[in-house]
């Protein structure tokens, strides 16, 4: 039977890794284990990317779920990296995108098996690179090297790679040699890369294939491995391998300008989720039992927020565990993922096949937005130039613009015979017509050679008279502009120069005890009569007239029809505040109150 009759792919796993979370599922066979306790398979398969797990029961529904691709428990090591998504990963790696694969599962699932291959590869010093065995970032670092062989005539390389661990909440560097490689690292989050990194993680730069798998032999001879019932090789800790590819090539249309981009993929194999009344762990074991399922529920509460529209845009506690922190950017950054569910099919296990099989249903909903990385300075160079060339474009566009074109196109330069003519029978008239416009002939360029020297003469003289015109029209129209910025500022200045002095005409108005006060905006106009000395005339108006506006006509009809009536209250203030003598008897009363007679008495008691 051919292995791809192992593998259900559902309709839009062909797409290429856009917005969400890639999500497939592995389903091993059944181990030894469970073949001498007889368990059974509650698995099926019916295509089309589809997984059903059958209940313990008959009250129990059978459940369906629904995935990218789902390999069945004869799939190879082969068909992972070729169907999973994981080359089109590495091939957006190398573009400059942040991508991730990891795996998530319950213990003894087949999780290290799928990243790794079985443990005994790395036990000796040399192993079979042929070896079918071999897991996924094997197979990948193969596939990486043959893409850069493809690319390296345009593009330059730099590969470097890191490989820890998150034990018991530590993270632990497993490519630092020395007794100091035990020492917990620091997690520290960057405000420069906006997201969580490990400080003095140590870096090895990888020139060949071999370097990267030397990294990969040295990590797992480093990383903390137990035992317990449920798997004799089980993972007590977290493992991150990271490859970092830095390429260099030339911009387009730039050949001046080298963009560096910055990619990177992560392989993450996830402690398995485990069960202390299954696999009876105990002392040093339980301690680490509990917190990988520690990390492991913070990292489900992050993808069951992620994973609700309600709850994305609040807070995601990503910093509650070591985990969570530095798979932020994975989960939701702007990097594209991939996630392999690893799900064993026996029926002792149900329940955590299950569990497992909704947080990776969960998982496939999260939505993230995959950036290239560049570096921001070269990115600032290459918008620049781009913005230089946009601009000689449209410099060049305007240019052809301001060419002068003619209603009539004018017929000179039309070879008959010979001899080319300057001026046609029919531009002349139009000449005629537009006697203030400098009419000038259209001449295409092939035809500038053949013209004689007085042909040209003529025609350079005709463009030195439009581009005299132009630059005289030009300047009158400057010299226009500045006048009037001057008239209007001249305006502006009499305008405040004549509000300046009303405001003190109605303030000396207000202050003197000869003119009556003026009622508030909102009270009824009033008016003195020319015609009687000590009553009010109403329906007649005795307004100040300016001598620059001429006569009030305009102003009376804008007069409101409140001219008309006065307000109780308003009556009475005039009544009170009526002059009885005019103006003028009541000046000389009061020339009389301060002049004195002969003898230097006062002359008040005449006025009163």
């Amino acid at each position: 039977m051919d292995s791809t009759d192992y593998i259900a792919k559902s309709s839009g796993s062909s797409t290429p890794l856009e917005d969400n979370i890639n999500v497939v599922v592995r389903v091993r066979p059944l181990n030894d284990r469970e073949h001498k306790a007889r368990d059974v398979s509650i698995t099926q398969f019916p295509g089309n990317g589809q997984l059903l797990c059958e209940g313990q029961s008959d009250t129990n529904k059978a459940k369906l779920f629904s995935y990218n691709v789902v390999f069945e428990p004869g799939a190879t090591q082969e068909d992972i990296l070729h169907y999973s998504g994981t080359k089109r990963l590495i091939e957006m790696a190398i573009e400059g995108f942040n991508a991730t694969v990891f795996c998530y599962g319950q213990t003894g699932s087949g999780k290290t098996h799928t990243l790794t291959g079985p443990p005994e590869l790395f036990i000796g010093k040399k192993h079979d690179l042929n070896h079918k065995g071999h897991g996924l970032i094997f197979r990948s670092f193969f596939y990486l090297f043959q893409l850069l062989q493809q690319r390296q005539e345009n593009t330059q390389f730099i590969l470097k790679a890191s490989f820890l661990e998150i034990y018991n909440e530590k993270v632990i560097d497993l490519l630092n040699p020395g007794k100091a490689r035990r020492k917990p690292l620091a997690v520290r989050w960057s405000k420069k890369l906006r997201g969580f990194y490990v400080e003095n993680l140590f870096l090895v730069d990888c020139e060949e294939l071999d370097d990267l798998l030397a990294v990969l032999e040295e990590g797992m001879r480093n990383r903390s491995v137990g035992s317990h019932l449920m798997n004799d090789h089980s993972s007590r800790s977290h493992t991150i391998l990271t490859v970092h590819i830095t390429s260099e090539q030339q911009a387009e249309n730039e050949k001046s300008v080298f963009i560096s981009k910055q990619g990177k993929i992560n392989f993450v194999d996830l402690a398995g989720s485990e069960m202390t009344k299954k696999t009876h762990s105990e002392g040093k074991t339980l301690e680490e039992a509990n917190n990988i399922n520690k990390s492991l529920m913070v990292l489900g509460y992050c993808i069951a927020s992620l994973s609700d529209h309600r709850k994305k845009n609040g807070h995601i506690p990503y910093r509650d565990s070591q985990l969570t922190k530095l798979l932020a950017d994975s989960l939701a950054g702007n990097g594209v993922t991939l996630m392999i569910a690893c799900v064993s099919p026996a029926k002792s296990n149900e329940n955590e096949t299950i569990n497992t099989l909704r947080y990776a249903a969960r998982a496939k909903r999260i939505k993230t937005k995959p950036l290239i990385i560049i570096d921001p300075r070269e990115a600032l160079i290459l918008s620049l130039k781009r913005e230089v060339n946009s601009l000689k474009v449209e410099n060049e566009h305007l240019k052809s613009l301001t060419v002068f074109h003619m209603q009539k196109p004018l017929d000179a330069y039309s070879h008959t015979g010979s001899n080319a003519q300057i001026m046609s029978n029919s531009g002349s008239n139009e000449n005629n017509d537009r006697s203030s416009a400098v009419v000038i002939p259209q001449v295409e360029v092939e035809r500038l050679a053949e013209l004689e020297n007085n042909e040209l003469s003529e025609l350079v003289k005709l463009y030195m008279t439009e581009n005299r015109t132009l630059r005289q029209e030009n300047n009158e129209l400057f010299t226009a502009r500045d006048i009037l910025l001057r008239d209007q500022e001249v305006v502006c200045r009499e305008n405040e120069r004549l509000l300046k002095k009303l405001e003190d005409v109605n303030s000396v108005c207000c202050r003197s005890p000869l003119i009556p006060a003026r009622p508030t905006i909102s009270g009824d106009i009033f008016n003195f009569s020319n015609g009687s000395e000590n009553e009010f005339v109403m329906n007649q108006s005795n307004i100040w007239k300016n001598p620059m506006n001429g006569s009030t006509e305009n102003l009376d009809g804008r007069i409101s029809s409140a001219n008309n009536k006065l307000t109780d209250s308003i009556q009475k203030e005039m009544d009170q505040m009526r002059i009885t003598d005019s103006i003028e008897a009541t000046a000389n009363k009061l020339k009389r109150a301060q002049s004195f007679d002969k003898n230097g008495h006062s002359m008040v008691d005449m006025i009163s």
